[in-house]
Protein backbone atom coordinates (compact mmCIF):
# COMPACT_ATOMS: atom_id res chain seq x y z
CA UNK A 1 0.00 0.00 0.00
CA UNK A 2 2.33 2.48 1.00
CA UNK A 3 4.58 1.45 -2.10
CA UNK A 4 1.11 2.61 -4.32
CA UNK A 5 0.60 5.40 -2.65
CA UNK A 6 4.48 6.86 -3.44
CA UNK A 7 3.47 5.47 -7.06
CA UNK A 8 0.41 7.79 -7.19
CA UNK A 9 2.70 10.67 -5.59
CA UNK A 10 5.13 10.41 -8.18
CA UNK A 11 3.00 10.03 -11.40
CA UNK A 12 0.76 12.85 -9.63
CA UNK A 13 3.90 15.26 -9.65
CA UNK A 14 4.59 13.79 -13.21
CA UNK A 15 1.60 15.02 -14.78
CA UNK A 16 1.72 18.45 -13.19
CA UNK A 17 4.78 18.75 -14.54
CA UNK A 18 4.11 17.98 -17.78
CA UNK A 19 0.77 20.86 -17.32
CA UNK A 20 3.45 22.88 -15.91
CA UNK A 21 5.73 22.37 -19.11
CA UNK A 22 2.83 23.05 -21.44
CA UNK A 23 1.49 26.31 -19.75
CA UNK A 24 5.33 27.83 -19.99
CA UNK A 25 5.65 26.72 -23.26
CA UNK A 26 1.62 28.81 -23.81
CA UNK A 27 3.04 31.44 -22.45
CA UNK A 28 6.36 32.24 -24.32
CA UNK A 29 6.20 35.71 -26.01
CA UNK A 30 6.90 36.50 -29.09
CA UNK A 31 7.29 40.09 -30.13
CA UNK A 32 6.32 41.05 -33.66
CA UNK A 33 6.21 44.79 -35.06
CA UNK A 34 4.08 46.12 -37.21
CA UNK A 35 3.70 49.69 -39.58
CA UNK A 36 0.08 49.28 -40.60
CA UNK A 37 -2.64 46.79 -41.07
CA UNK A 38 -1.91 44.48 -43.98
CA UNK A 39 -2.17 40.64 -44.76
CA UNK A 40 0.98 39.96 -42.79
CA UNK A 41 -1.14 41.20 -39.31
CA UNK A 42 -4.24 39.65 -40.05
CA UNK A 43 -2.52 36.42 -40.58
CA UNK A 44 -1.09 36.84 -36.91
CA UNK A 45 -4.03 38.09 -35.83
CA UNK A 46 -6.29 35.21 -37.00
CA UNK A 47 -3.90 32.56 -35.51
CA UNK A 48 -4.24 34.16 -32.43
CA UNK A 49 -8.21 34.11 -32.85
CA UNK A 50 -8.61 30.35 -34.24
CA UNK A 51 -5.86 29.45 -31.79
CA UNK A 52 -3.07 28.22 -34.37
CA UNK A 53 -0.28 29.99 -32.39
CA UNK A 54 -1.54 28.47 -28.98
CA UNK A 55 -1.16 24.70 -30.03
CA UNK A 56 2.32 26.14 -31.00
CA UNK A 57 2.74 27.30 -27.23
CA UNK A 58 3.08 31.10 -28.41
CA UNK A 59 1.77 34.36 -27.61
CA UNK A 60 2.21 37.53 -29.73
CA UNK A 61 2.35 40.68 -29.04
CA UNK A 62 2.20 42.94 -31.69
CA UNK A 63 3.65 46.79 -31.56
CA UNK A 64 2.83 49.68 -33.90
CA UNK A 65 6.81 50.56 -35.07
CA UNK A 66 7.28 51.80 -38.47
CA UNK A 67 10.27 50.55 -40.33
CA UNK A 68 13.74 51.82 -39.43
CA UNK A 69 13.01 52.27 -36.24
CA UNK A 70 11.87 48.46 -36.35
CA UNK A 71 14.88 46.99 -37.81
CA UNK A 72 17.09 48.83 -34.87
CA UNK A 73 14.77 47.18 -32.20
CA UNK A 74 15.26 43.93 -34.10
CA UNK A 75 18.59 44.27 -34.08
CA UNK A 76 18.91 45.11 -30.12
CA UNK A 77 16.80 41.84 -29.54
CA UNK A 78 14.13 43.28 -27.97
CA UNK A 79 11.57 42.25 -30.51
CA UNK A 80 11.78 38.99 -32.66
CA UNK A 81 9.89 39.70 -35.86
CA UNK A 82 8.70 42.79 -38.15
CA UNK A 83 6.41 42.59 -40.62
CA UNK A 84 8.37 45.68 -42.60
CA UNK A 85 9.68 43.19 -45.34
CA UNK A 86 10.44 46.21 -47.52
CA UNK A 87 12.97 47.95 -45.23
CA UNK A 88 14.33 44.79 -44.04
CA UNK A 89 15.05 44.10 -47.84
CA UNK A 90 17.04 47.76 -47.90
CA UNK A 91 18.34 46.92 -45.04
CA UNK A 92 20.12 43.56 -46.74
CA UNK A 93 21.25 44.93 -49.42
CA UNK A 94 22.82 47.48 -47.29
CA UNK A 95 25.09 44.63 -45.10
CA UNK A 96 22.38 45.11 -42.54
CA UNK A 97 22.13 41.57 -40.44
CA UNK A 98 19.07 41.19 -40.96
CA UNK A 99 16.66 38.45 -43.27
CA UNK A 100 13.81 38.33 -44.81
CA UNK A 101 11.31 34.52 -43.54
CA UNK A 102 7.96 34.29 -45.32
CA UNK A 103 6.91 36.51 -47.99
CA UNK A 104 3.14 36.48 -48.28
CA UNK A 105 3.08 38.93 -51.20
CA UNK A 106 5.23 39.92 -54.31
CA UNK A 107 3.11 42.58 -55.82
CA UNK A 108 2.72 45.96 -53.87
CA UNK A 109 -1.28 46.74 -53.68
CA UNK A 110 -0.56 50.30 -53.20
CA UNK A 111 -1.76 53.43 -55.24
CA UNK A 112 -0.03 56.80 -56.01
CA UNK A 113 -3.10 59.15 -54.60
CA UNK A 114 -2.69 62.54 -54.80
CA UNK A 115 -4.17 66.40 -54.34
CA UNK A 116 -7.80 66.50 -56.40
CA UNK A 117 -6.35 69.27 -58.68
CA UNK A 118 -3.16 66.99 -59.78
CA UNK A 119 -4.37 64.46 -62.40
CA UNK A 120 -1.04 63.17 -63.67
CA UNK A 121 2.21 61.88 -62.43
CA UNK A 122 3.71 65.10 -64.15
CA UNK A 123 2.18 67.19 -62.10
CA UNK A 124 3.93 66.53 -59.17
CA UNK A 125 6.85 68.33 -60.17
CA UNK A 126 7.46 70.95 -57.01
CA UNK A 127 5.65 68.89 -54.99
CA UNK A 128 6.25 66.54 -52.06
CA UNK A 129 5.31 62.75 -51.28
CA UNK A 130 5.00 61.31 -48.45
CA UNK A 131 6.67 57.71 -47.58
CA UNK A 132 7.26 55.79 -44.67
CA UNK A 133 11.02 55.86 -44.48
CA UNK A 134 13.62 57.00 -46.71
CA UNK A 135 14.52 53.51 -48.31
CA UNK A 136 11.28 51.21 -47.75
CA UNK A 137 9.27 49.73 -50.11
CA UNK A 138 6.81 52.59 -50.64
CA UNK A 139 9.94 54.97 -51.08
CA UNK A 140 11.46 52.66 -53.59
CA UNK A 141 8.28 52.14 -55.55
CA UNK A 142 7.88 56.10 -55.25
CA UNK A 143 10.83 57.13 -57.10
CA UNK A 144 10.23 53.92 -59.89
CA UNK A 145 7.07 55.91 -60.45
CA UNK A 146 8.41 59.47 -60.92
CA UNK A 147 12.04 58.07 -63.20
CA UNK A 148 9.19 56.40 -65.24
CA UNK A 149 7.25 59.34 -65.98
CA UNK A 150 10.51 61.96 -66.45
CA UNK A 151 10.91 62.88 -62.84
CA UNK A 152 14.04 62.70 -61.29
CA UNK A 153 13.15 61.83 -57.78
CA UNK A 154 16.04 63.56 -56.20
CA UNK A 155 15.37 67.21 -57.39
CA UNK A 156 12.30 67.56 -59.17
CA UNK A 157 10.09 66.28 -56.27
CA UNK A 158 10.83 66.14 -52.33
CA UNK A 159 10.27 62.92 -50.79
CA UNK A 160 9.68 63.40 -46.81
CA UNK A 161 9.43 60.23 -44.36
CA UNK A 162 6.63 60.57 -41.77
CA UNK A 163 5.22 57.39 -40.96
CA UNK A 164 2.50 55.46 -41.73
CA UNK A 165 -1.17 55.93 -42.86
CA UNK A 166 -2.37 57.33 -39.48
CA UNK A 167 0.05 60.05 -40.48
CA UNK A 168 0.09 60.64 -43.99
CA UNK A 169 -3.54 60.59 -44.23
CA UNK A 170 -3.87 63.71 -42.11
CA UNK A 171 -1.23 65.32 -43.96
CA UNK A 172 -2.82 64.85 -47.51
CA UNK A 173 -6.03 66.31 -45.94
CA UNK A 174 -4.16 69.26 -44.86
CA UNK A 175 -2.34 69.84 -48.12
CA UNK A 176 0.61 69.03 -46.17
CA UNK A 177 1.44 66.93 -49.19
CA UNK A 178 0.94 66.40 -52.67
CA UNK A 179 0.81 62.78 -53.01
CA UNK A 180 1.32 59.71 -50.79
CA UNK A 181 1.23 55.66 -51.57
CA UNK A 182 -2.01 53.78 -49.62
CA UNK A 183 -2.32 50.37 -49.45
CA UNK A 184 -5.62 49.54 -50.60
CA UNK A 185 -7.75 49.79 -48.04
CA UNK A 186 -6.34 53.54 -47.41
CA UNK A 187 -6.39 54.18 -50.87
CA UNK A 188 -10.46 53.41 -51.51
CA UNK A 189 -11.14 55.60 -48.39
CA UNK A 190 -9.09 58.23 -49.85
CA UNK A 191 -10.76 58.25 -53.57
CA UNK A 192 -13.96 58.12 -51.51
CA UNK A 193 -12.66 61.46 -50.33
CA UNK A 194 -12.55 62.84 -53.17
CA UNK A 195 -8.42 62.41 -53.69
CA UNK A 196 -7.01 61.80 -56.99
CA UNK A 197 -5.45 58.07 -57.71
CA UNK A 198 -2.60 58.62 -60.29
CA UNK A 199 -1.62 54.77 -60.55
CA UNK A 200 -1.05 51.60 -59.04
CA UNK A 201 2.39 50.44 -57.80
CA UNK A 202 1.96 47.23 -58.88
CA UNK A 203 2.35 48.20 -62.80
CA UNK A 204 5.56 49.61 -61.97
CA UNK A 205 7.31 47.40 -59.69
CA UNK A 206 7.60 43.68 -58.27
CA UNK A 207 8.39 44.45 -54.51
CA UNK A 208 7.36 42.40 -51.62
CA UNK A 209 4.63 44.05 -49.35
CA UNK A 210 3.85 41.05 -47.20
CA UNK A 211 6.39 39.07 -45.16
CA UNK A 212 7.82 38.66 -41.48
CA UNK A 213 11.96 39.78 -41.11
CA UNK A 214 13.95 38.93 -38.61
CA UNK A 215 17.87 39.57 -37.25
CA UNK A 216 20.54 37.03 -38.56
CA UNK A 217 21.25 37.04 -34.55
CA UNK A 218 17.42 35.97 -33.67
CA UNK A 219 17.50 33.54 -36.62
CA UNK A 220 20.46 31.64 -34.89
CA UNK A 221 19.21 31.41 -31.49
CA UNK A 222 15.81 29.66 -31.54
CA UNK A 223 15.37 28.38 -35.29
CA UNK A 224 12.28 26.06 -33.48
CA UNK A 225 10.59 29.11 -32.58
CA UNK A 226 10.82 30.39 -35.60
CA UNK A 227 9.42 27.04 -37.37
CA UNK A 228 6.62 27.25 -34.63
CA UNK A 229 5.58 30.73 -35.60
CA UNK A 230 5.85 30.54 -39.25
CA UNK A 231 3.49 27.30 -39.05
CA UNK A 232 0.85 29.42 -37.00
CA UNK A 233 1.32 32.07 -39.41
CA UNK A 234 0.82 29.61 -42.38
CA UNK A 235 -2.08 28.75 -40.68
CA UNK A 236 -3.38 32.05 -40.53
CA UNK A 237 -3.13 33.28 -44.47
CA UNK A 238 -4.21 29.54 -45.67
CA UNK A 239 -7.35 30.67 -43.54
CA UNK A 240 -7.10 34.09 -44.33
CA UNK A 241 -7.07 32.88 -48.48
CA UNK A 242 -10.07 30.44 -47.84
CA UNK A 243 -12.58 31.95 -45.44
CA UNK A 244 -13.94 35.05 -46.64
CA UNK A 245 -16.93 35.93 -44.42
CA UNK A 246 -14.87 35.26 -40.89
CA UNK A 247 -11.61 36.96 -42.17
CA UNK A 248 -14.02 40.44 -43.33
CA UNK A 249 -15.13 40.69 -39.57
CA UNK A 250 -12.21 40.54 -38.64
CA UNK A 251 -11.02 43.06 -40.81
CA UNK A 252 -13.52 44.95 -39.76
CA UNK A 253 -12.93 44.85 -36.22
CA UNK A 254 -9.30 45.63 -36.46
CA UNK A 255 -9.41 48.15 -39.02
CA UNK A 256 -11.91 50.05 -36.77
CA UNK A 257 -13.75 50.32 -40.70
CA UNK A 258 -17.61 50.43 -40.51
CA UNK A 259 -17.75 50.50 -44.34
CA UNK A 260 -18.22 47.25 -44.97
CA UNK A 261 -18.14 47.24 -48.93
CA UNK A 262 -15.15 48.91 -48.20
CA UNK A 263 -13.34 46.03 -46.45
CA UNK A 264 -14.64 43.83 -48.93
CA UNK A 265 -13.13 45.53 -51.63
CA UNK A 266 -10.01 45.27 -49.49
CA UNK A 267 -10.39 41.30 -48.69
CA UNK A 268 -10.96 41.29 -52.60
CA UNK A 269 -7.96 42.39 -53.65
CA UNK A 270 -5.97 40.82 -51.24
CA UNK A 271 -7.52 37.65 -51.51
CA UNK A 272 -5.96 37.25 -55.35
CA UNK A 273 -2.41 38.23 -54.20
CA UNK A 274 -1.51 36.55 -51.15
CA UNK A 275 1.06 33.47 -51.39
CA UNK A 276 -0.33 30.71 -49.40
CA UNK A 277 2.81 29.11 -49.16
CA UNK A 278 4.76 31.57 -47.82
CA UNK A 279 6.94 32.18 -50.46
CA UNK A 280 7.64 33.37 -54.28
CA UNK A 281 9.80 31.73 -56.78
CA UNK A 282 13.90 32.89 -56.94
CA UNK A 283 13.69 34.32 -60.39
CA UNK A 284 10.46 37.22 -58.51
CA UNK A 285 13.04 37.67 -55.54
CA UNK A 286 16.18 38.50 -57.12
CA UNK A 287 14.61 40.84 -59.34
CA UNK A 288 13.28 42.34 -56.23
CA UNK A 289 16.88 42.32 -54.92
CA UNK A 290 18.54 43.80 -57.95
CA UNK A 291 15.84 46.84 -57.99
CA UNK A 292 16.50 47.59 -54.37
CA UNK A 293 20.41 47.77 -55.64
CA UNK A 294 19.49 50.19 -57.77
CA UNK A 295 17.20 52.11 -55.55
CA UNK A 296 20.00 52.32 -52.60
CA UNK A 297 22.98 52.26 -55.11
CA UNK A 298 24.50 49.39 -54.01
CA UNK A 299 26.72 47.45 -56.37
CA UNK A 300 27.76 44.22 -54.34
CA UNK A 301 26.26 40.77 -55.89
CA UNK A 302 23.67 39.22 -53.96
CA UNK A 303 22.19 35.76 -54.35
CA UNK A 304 18.41 34.95 -52.91
CA UNK A 305 19.83 33.02 -49.86
CA UNK A 306 22.08 36.37 -48.47
CA UNK A 307 18.47 38.11 -48.23
CA UNK A 308 16.12 35.79 -48.13
CA UNK A 309 16.26 32.50 -45.52
CA UNK A 310 13.16 30.83 -46.21
CA UNK A 311 13.90 27.19 -44.99
CA UNK A 312 11.48 27.46 -42.00
CA UNK A 313 8.76 28.19 -44.16
CA UNK A 314 9.14 25.78 -46.79
CA UNK A 315 9.66 23.23 -43.92
CA UNK A 316 6.63 24.11 -42.10
CA UNK A 317 4.21 24.38 -45.30
CA UNK A 318 5.21 21.12 -46.31
CA UNK A 319 4.41 19.61 -43.01
CA UNK A 320 1.13 21.19 -42.81
CA UNK A 321 0.50 19.67 -46.53
CA UNK A 322 1.61 16.44 -45.66
CA UNK A 323 -0.88 16.12 -42.56
CA UNK A 324 -3.39 17.79 -44.85
CA UNK A 325 -4.12 20.39 -42.72
CA UNK A 326 -6.90 22.59 -43.96
CA UNK A 327 -8.49 25.70 -42.31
Amino acid sequence: MKFMSITRVLLAIAILSLFSAGSARAAEVVRVAYPSMNVSVFCILIAQQQGYLKEEGLDVQLLNIRGEIAIRTALAGEIDYFTNAGSALAAAVRSVPVKIVTVFQDRPTWDLIAQPGIKSIQQLRGGTIGVMSPEGSLAVVAREMLRKNGLDPGKDVNLVTMGGDAVRFPALQTKSISATLFNTGMSLQAQKAGFTKLASAADYANLIEGGFAASNEKIKQNPEKIVRFIRASLKGIKFFASKREPTIKLMIDNMKISDHELVNAIYDINSKLILRDGYSDDKTLQGMIDTMKRATKVTRDFKVGDIFELAFVKKANDELKAAGWKP
